[in-house]
This record gives C-alpha cells, structure tokens and sequence, in this order.
C-alpha cells in the first residue's frame, strides 16, 4: 500500500515535495549572491552563445587567456543554475570570467544575460536549435540577441561576419563591434581553412595586425567558426596574436565534439556525440569526406530539430554519407526512412541497428585496421560507447538512462546499469572514508 501511494504521487513529490522547494529555496539564494558577487567583481566577464560551436569557442577562448591572466570559466553547462553557481564561485582575483550562454526556451537567455551583464559578448553563429520552441531562425536570433543587448556602450560584440542573422544583432546594442569570418568586410578575415584528417584543421587569418597561420588540433574545417572566434576576440583584449597562436596550437580539442579516438590494430572514430540536430549532419559528413583513410563508415543516430518529419533529417544524412563511405550504418527506430534501395540493403552499403549494443557487436566483427568510422547522435543515446567498447569494458548498454552527460563523465561505463545505484553508493562511502583519513 505505502510503495503503491509513493508511486502514485511521484510526479508530485518531484514538483512540489520537500526536496524540491529546498531546492528552489536554494536557486533563488544562489541568484542573490550571484548577483551580489557579480556587483563586486572586478574580473572581465565575457558570455559566448550561438547555435553550434559555442562550448568549443569558450573552451578555447579560456586557454588562449590564461596564457596571460587568471581565468574562470564556465564550459559545457549553460543554464542559468550553472551561471550563477559560476558566478559564485569565481575567485575575487581572477581576471577574466567567461562563460557559455544557451537558449533551451524562449526568454531563457535574457535572465541569464542580466545576470551575466557581460563586458564581451561572443556570436558564433544562428541555427534551427530547439526547434519545438523556436520554430526558425528568427525567433533564435531574437534569444541569442539578448546577449548582444546586455552589454553597456563601453562593452565589445564579436559576431560572425558571415551570418546575417548574427550582424543583425549589432542594431541591438551601442558597444564596439568586431566581426570575423570569410567576407570581405570582416575585422578577422578567414583566408583559408583546410582540414583533412590525420592533417588537423589550419586556419589562415588576415587583420589589421597582420596574417597568421593557426594550427589546431581540430579535425573538421567547419572548427574555424570557434577557432577565428576566439582568437579575434583574444586579439581584441590585448593577447598577442603570436601567443594566441602558440595557445590555439596547445589546445586539446573534446573528445566527444568531433575527437578523435584511435584503437591499438583497429579502427579510428571520429566521436560526434553531444547533440545532432539536422543543421549539424553536413559539417560532420565533411570530415568524413575529406579524410584520408581509403576505408570510411558512417555510424548515425537520432537526429534532432528538422522541419517536417523525421524522415528528412535520417534521408539527408544517409544522402550525403552515401557519397563518401563504404557504408552506413543507422541507429535507432527511424532507419527506414531513409528509404535505401533493396540493392543496398542487400549488399550491406546500407543497414541498421534499433540498439546501440547491436551497432556495436556488428563494427566489431567486421571492423578493418586503419579504418575512419564517424560516430554521430545525440547525447541521450550514448552513441560514444561504440568506440568505448575497444578501450573499456562497456558493461551499460541502458538505451534510456536519462544522463546528459557523457559516459566517461558519468564513470560508470563498465558497470551494468541495474548496479549503477550500488557502485554510486560505493563510490560515496569510498570519498567520505578517504575524506576522514586524511583528516585524521
């Protein structure tokens, strides 16, 4: 009777429970004290948004500046929860805040931006991201805008040249702009950008400083959005472009946003895994296209903010993966709409999985050494356990866990799914008693 009533008001008790108004409680106490610290700091604070490329962007834009300063950044998380925990928690002495800004809903950047109030604002680009609340890119220019809006007249806009919907945004604020992209007009012009893996993304950029070649550890060309973003941001607040090159060069690229993970004798992935909606498929296929390797696979799963059904994101991936690989490989219930011939389906070119355990087993035994395999999907899917599989001993194939984090975050990746609870509890007592040792 008493599992059968917690069962039944589970959904309340998350809403409305005890723990959940200790946790408002506490969201809205955290607000204050961010925005009294924010008040009181003396640090630069600079917020990055855009529909792709703004977590890399970040990233490296924190690298190239704690080459010359004290940083604190905010990578990877990006709602306003983690803004203010940041903002909390910045040491009184650093010199630079900078943090990443996302828009889930409408009216979910304004807040953020507010309590930010960024001194640098940084726009990679405008795409259809969350298309069941935006519905188009207007209304996501609109959102990413607000950023541009908070700064004060004494403020900066880096904004990306090449994107009309981005340049629009500098009508929303009196602050300096500086733009960089491959027009003409741009502060930061892209003369040349050429990837083709193993040779890593190279980035020729003209500015009124001068031409310099960046070297990255990036795979893809489409990485020189945050690569010329960073740097003409870096650029404008004082770093010497040789040393922004000699810090882009230093750069360790994610693993899971287009790193690469190589296997002793066996294949190389090129892992893709954090988010795949439909505008992101083309610049992911490219690194296939332009790679090296003679044997290419492409390994695809849920694809994300497509206009119309389903059909057009999986049939445009499947087209444009049909050019340059030896065979695609699809994960999930929406294969079929891809709509393959009978003859590529019966010769293998075309095949697909509904478990990512399933795709795995079959890239096993039939895998070739020296082979590129693309792994794309959202981050829900944990498509990344394909490759993890030659490296770990994967033990959770769970198809629906509910963590939006990566597998080598979430550390739990060799541990059977229905254990994970046990092994967290383990986990825990072995901190706590380690913690009182060394207190002891």
């Amino acid at each position: 009777m008493y599992q059968a009533f917690r069962n039944a008001t589970r959904s309340v008790r998350r809403k409305h429970g005890p723990r959940a108004i200790i946790a408002r409680l506490g969201n809205g106490l955290r607000l204050k004290l961010a925005q009294l610290r924010r008040g009181r700091s003396k640090a630069l604070h600079i917020g990055i948004t855009g529909s792709s490329a703004k977590s890399t962007t970040t990233a490296l834009l924190a690298h190239i500046l704690e080459g010359q300063g004290s940083v604190y950044a905010q990578v990877y998380e990006n709602t306003i929860p983690q803004l203010a925990r940041t903002l909390c928690h910045a040491p009184s002495q650093a010199d630079y805040v900078v943090a990443e800004v996302g828009a889930t809903v409408k009216g979910s950047i304004t807040p953020m931006a507010h309590l930010l109030r960024p001194d640098v604002a940084i726009i990679t680009k405008v795409g259809l991201e969350h298309y069941s609340a935006f519905r188009g890119k207007d209304a996501v220019a609109q959102e990413k805008g607000e950023l541009v809006a908070a700064l004060s007249p004494s403020g900066l806009a880096v904004l990306n040249a090449d994107d009309p919907h981005v340049m629009a945004m500098a009508k929303r604020t009196q602050a300096r702009i500086v733009t960089f992209g491959r027009s003409k007009g741009a502060d930061y012009r892209l003369d040349a950008a050429e990837a083709a893996f193993p040779r890593r993304l190279k980035v020729t950029v003209s500015c009124r400083k001068g031409s310099f070649e960046l070297q990255t550890a990036f795979v893809g060309e489409e990485f020189w959005i945050a690569t010329l973003g960073a740097f003409a941001a870096a650029a404008e607040l004082g770093v010497p472009p040789a040393l922004a090159a000699s810090r882009i060069a230093g750069f360790a690229a994610p693993w899971n946003r287009c790193g690469i993970l190589a296997t002793a004798g066996g294949p190389a992935f090129i892992v893709d895994t954090v988010k795949a909606p439909n505008d992101s498929i083309p610049a992911a296929i490219a690194i296939l296209r332009n790679a090296q390797p003679a044997n290419k696979r492409a390994v695809i799963g849920f694809i994300s903010d497509y206009t119309g059904g389903p059909r057009k994101g999986t049939a445009l991936a499947y087209d444009l993966a049909y050019q340059c690989s030896d065979q695609f490989i699809f994960v999930g219930e929406n294969g079929h709409r891809a709509r393959p011939t009978a003859e590529d389906r019966n010769s293998g070119k075309f095949i697909d999985f509904l478990l990512p355990k399933e795709a795995s087993d079959y890239v096993k035994a039939t895998s070739r050494p020296n082979e590129l395999i693309l792994l794309k999907g959202s981050q829900t899917q944990h498509l990344e356990r394909i490759a993890l599989s030659w490296t770990h001993d994967v033990q959770c194939w769970e198809t629906n866990c509910g963590k939006y984090i990566d597998c080598l975050q979430c550390g739990m990746v060799e541990v059977p799914y229905h254990d994970h609870r046990k092994a967290r509890k383990a986990r825990s007592r072995a901190m706590r008693n380690k913690g009182s040792q060394s207190t002891d």
